[in-house]
């Protein structure tokens, strides 16, 4: 299994929230980077998870995590690259 994380939500009304879940995926897709996808609509320790592992109790997904490091995502869904590879 690989240590980056993905979180997500396969459960949300936002267009926005949809749009960059779908790039942040198509850009590790693009690039053949494994990564662990986890939905945090199944639990709601996982939406906790993700939040503290942000660092932010109020964070949405996306959200990132390389292992332990947190690299978060940027304006307009674009994924912290340089800190995941």
């Amino acid at each position: 299994m690989s240590a980056l994380k993905v979180y997500s939500t396969s459960v949300t009304g936002s267009r926005e929230i949809k749009s960059q879940q779908s790039e942040v995926t198509r850009i590790l897709d693009g690039k053949n980077i494994k990564y662990e996808l986890v939905d945090i609509s199944q639990d709601n320790a996982l939406r906790e998870e993700m939040r503290a592992k942000a660092g932010n109790p109020k964070a949405i997904p996306p959200q990132i995590v390389n292992g332990d490091h947190y690299c978060g995502v940027r304006a307009g869904g674009r994924c912290c690259e340089s800190r995941i590879g």
